[in-house]
């Protein structure tokens, strides 16, 4: 359901039951025999053995419902690096749009992580008894990495280990000013903590291969502290992106449900590489940073974390765990992002792809000399498996992209409205990878395309190819 401004920019109104303040949902909570307190039951802050413990242990007991994911490149330090994935028929390539959560990027900001897991538990313990979970869970994938910067945290700093063995020094990395697009200006940052290219750490692949290879309609970064929620631009200079209204909007949503200051984060303080400008850049999924409470962490804060997810104590009627349910309902709603239908033969495999340049800022070096901006080639890819009766409705980012303010020739801003006319490659194939059809697809956000794949059906079916 969609009315007012909200709908009119694809914003999905709030359901009823966020409504509610945070009090009456504890006050149902009780009258149930609930406990009021965090979903896992939790009163202390967790170690690495913890989450990764927890984790496994939740899609063990929830099989098909939880899937335990184990990300692809191992730390500075040889780290796994874990997550898990919450949805119904959890296993299933199926077209979900997905929202992707994730917390530590600074490894001394212990409250991000907990409340990223934390809403994992809700939405699972909350699945067939709270009809607005039950109903987005049918809707959507949310993706869960809790400790993004495993190295960090586990000696309790800010930066990964960077190219240091032994993670000793000043040497490491701030992995949230390494990610490409923007990258090397060294605001906020300096030519260490940056890193030693765009892209380099292993924990920031991690984050991007996982947001290029699903649909990931919304991004949330957790941090700590300050109350704030975050969007692009990451500089001033960028300008305004140009989903601004609708960034804007979706953000209003979420601070009503926290009672975080939403602002854009350059005008917070500016930095270089950062996770949602990226992630927007490169998908057109909207991204966002949230400031997790007021205090910095420290091991007697965490009746803060719990006051400031539930909305309790000195955060009374401002969750954190409302403004995360806004943002799942937005990342499901099609009016916030595109739609392909079409009909394809039973266990097809269906792939999107597209292939763009983005760019790092010009880049700082010694003596504030600056090199040209480096080109970053990208490469987005996600699949679906045709099902029993061949329809598929498939939940995508636009292929309509924001036009970048970062350029070959230098920072260029944009501004809002301004969008580059691109389309998705879909591809019809085997599951033995034997592509028989290829259609190019244009579809805009609140746009639905149906596609017809004739040939793929023909051939898949054993009538070979054409002549």
């Amino acid at each position: 359901m969609s009315v007012g401004l909200l709908g009119g920019l694809g914003v999905p109104a709030a359901a009823p039951v966020l409504a509610e303040s945070a009090a009456t949902q504890a006050a149902v909570r009780l009258a149930a025999g609930q406990a009021a307190g965090l979903p896992s039951g939790r009163t202390s802050y967790r170690t690495i053995t913890d989450y990764n413990d927890e984790m496994l242990a939740l899609s063990t007991r929830h099989p098909g419902l939880v899937k335990h994911i184990t990300l692809p490149h191992k730390t500075r330090q040889g780290r796994d690096v874990y997550g898990i994935e919450v949805t119904h028929d959890v296993d299933a390539a199926d077209g979900k749009p997905a929202l992707f959560m994730m917390g530590v990027h600074h490894g001394n900001e212990w409250p991000s992580g907990e409340h990223t897991l934390e809403f994992a538990y809700d939405l699972i313990n909350n699945d067939g008894k709270d009809p607005q979970v039950t109903r987005l869970l049918d809707q959507a994938r949310v993706i869960f990495v809790p400790v993004v910067n495993v190295d960090g945290f586990v000696i309790n700093r800010r930066t990964s280990c960077g190219l240091s063995p032994t993670c000793a020094g000043s040497g490491g990395v701030d992995i949230n000013r390494n990610y490409p697009f923007g990258w090397g200006s060294n605001a906020g940052s300096n030519a260490t903590t940056r890193g030693p290219g765009p892209g380099s750490e292993p924990e920031v692949r991690n984050v991007m291969d996982l947001t290029k290879n699903n649909q990931v309609t919304v991004l949330i970064t957790n941090h700590t502290s300050g109350h704030t929620l975050l969007r692009p631009p990451l500089e001033k200079r960028a300008g305004d992106a140009p989903d601004e209204a609708v960034y804007a909007a979706l953000t209003d949503a979420m601070t009503a449900r926290n009672g975080y200051t939403g602002m854009k984060s350059g005008f917070d303080y500016e930095t270089t590489g950062e996770t949602p400008d990226w992630s927007y850049y490169a998908t057109r999924g909207l991204g966002f940073t949230f400031e997790i409470m007021k205090t910095q962490s420290t091991n007697n804060t965490y009746p803060e974390v719990i006051e400031d997810y539930l909305g309790t104590g000195r955060y009374e009627g401002r969750s954190n765990r409302e403004a995360f349910m806004v943002a799942l309902e937005y990342a499901a709603d099609p009016a916030g992002h595109s739609v392909i239908t079409g009909k394809a033969p039973k266990g097809a495999v269906l792939t999107v792809t597209k292939d763009f340049d983005l760019w790092t800022a010009p880049i700082r070096q010694a003596n504030n000399v600056f090199d040209p901006p480096q080109r970053v080639p990208t490469h987005l890819e996600s699949t679906l498996v045709a099902p029993t009766n061949g329809k598929f409705t498939w939940h995508v980012n636009p292929s309509v992209r924001p036009v970048p303010a970062y350029t070959e020739t230098g920072v260029v801003a944009t501004g809002p409205g301004n969008f580059l006319k691109e389309s998705w490659t879909l591809t019809c194939a085997r599951p033995t990878g034997e592509v028989l059809e290829t259609v190019r697809v244009t579809v805009d956000r609140g746009e639905q395309v149906d596609v017809r794949l004739q040939e793929c059906k023909k051939r898949f079916n054993g009538n070979g190819p054409k002549n």
